[in-house]
């Protein structure tokens, strides 16, 4: 018979390794980083009207050298959340613009007395075949909107297409501007109604001129246009 006295051996868990965690200091660091992450990105995704309020509610309240230390002091927190990557906005689910833009970008030729103008054969704004629109072309649409918002951005690349388009019929270039043309998009009831999706007008307006002649730039581009330009080069071309 089997003996019904005899227990089951259970072995006790192997003890938890608590050497191999972090220590305290660390722990602790590791959780205020977590939070100062969070906080720059909840901070930085806040509607603009908010940061906007808060300073002004500042200007109000307190002394011009509270309110400045204060704002001194939000613009080193967004300073540092750009620096780490944590800016970003969450428009995944925001509201869509009601309209479509786009960029004409213009070099403008001058020596003095004569002048051209010449609208730079860039993507997006000259005539491609379909395999450069589908799959050369598809970055433009992404880079064009990050300098959408961004004059600066706009300024360097006017000097990089500068360089890029240095002349033109014996001119050299003197300025790259930007015309934003929109459209407007037909509120959905009406478009149903009119049977089509834009507005039949498009708005444009000249918003950037930059000015890009030679003076204004570095001295290898100087000698390279004037290089260009010079009697010799044409000459030598023609041979």
């Amino acid at each position: 018979m089997p003996n019904l006295n005899t227990t089951t051996a259970h072995s006790d868990p192997a003890p938890q390794d608590f050497e191999s965690l972090p220590s305290l200091k660390t722990r602790i660091a590791l959780s205020a980083a977590t939070v100062a992450i969070l906080s720059m990105i909840l901070w930085c995704n806040l509607p603009d009207e908010v940061p906007a309020e808060l300073l002004a509610a500042a200007d109000r309240s307190l002394s011009p050298e509270a309110a400045y230390r204060i704002r001194y002091g939000e613009w080193l927190y967004r300073y540092a959340a750009h620096l780490g990557g944590f800016d970003n906005k969450w428009q995944m689910y925001g509201g869509q613009s009601r309209f479509n833009w786009r960029y004409t970008i213009t070099a403008h030729y001058s020596d003095g007395d004569r002048t051209a103008s010449r609208v730079l054969p860039l993507p997006r704004q000259s005539e491609r075949s379909w395999f450069q629109a589908t799959f050369v072309d598809y970055k433009e649409a992404k880079f064009l909107l990050n300098i959408y918002n961004d004059r600066l951005a706009r300024e360097t690349y006017a000097r990089y297409l500068a360089r890029q388009f240095a002349q033109h019929e014996g001119l050299p270039v003197s300025q790259i501007s930007y015309t934003l043309s929109i459209q407007y998009i037909l509120p959905p009831i009406v478009a149903v109604q009119q049977q089509r999706l834009l507005e039949p007008d498009v708005l444009s307006d000249v918003i950037d001129v930059f000015d890009v002649t030679v003076e204004h730039m570095g001295d290898d581009h100087r000698d390279a246009i004037t290089e260009l330009t010079s009697p010799t080069h044409s000459s030598k071309t023609q041979l």
